[in-house]
């Protein structure tokens, strides 16, 4: 390995030559020296690739999240139709299933939309879901 690289990956891990000489178990001043004189042990390397690789997966995971992120936004700006299929013992919840066979909940006034209403609800967050849209009374869209 290079100590050019070795110092990069030193760099990106918030790590100084101390730190390094604590992990491979040497003293600091050896690892001063290995790095001057371009010469770096077989532990060292080891350490320093190992170090390498867990950046490039801390990288790939925080992307993997930026993308789930960005599907949650679009499907949080989506209007679905659900249709009411369970009433809980608390009155101002309403279980709702989608026609993909997802579940959902959202609130609701008690005594209005009954088993088998259809509504049209935005997702709020997690699995809770806002109404959208003008209903009447017995929970019918207008």
């Amino acid at each position: 390995m290079d100590t050019m690289r070795g110092k990069a990956i030193l760099k990106e891990a918030c790590m100084n030559y101390t730190e390094f000489s604590q992990l491979v178990g040497v003293k600091p001043i050896t690892v001063r020296l290995a790095f001057s004189q371009k010469r770096l042990s077989k532990k060292m390397v080891a350490l320093l690739e190992d170090m390498g690789s867990k950046q490039k997966d801390e990288e790939e995971k925080r992307e993997r999240v930026l993308v789930k992120e960005g599907m949650i936004k679009q499907s949080m700006e989506k209007v679905l139709t659900a249709k009411v299929y369970l009433l809980p013992k608390n009155p101002y919840l309403r279980f709702i299933e989608f026609p993909d066979g997802t579940h959902g909940k959202f609130r609701a006034k008690p005594g209005r939309f009954a088993l088998g209403s259809v509504v049209r609800v935005k997702r709020e967050s997690g699995d809770m879901y806002t109404l959208e849209g003008n209903y009447d009374k017995k929970g019918r869209m207008i």
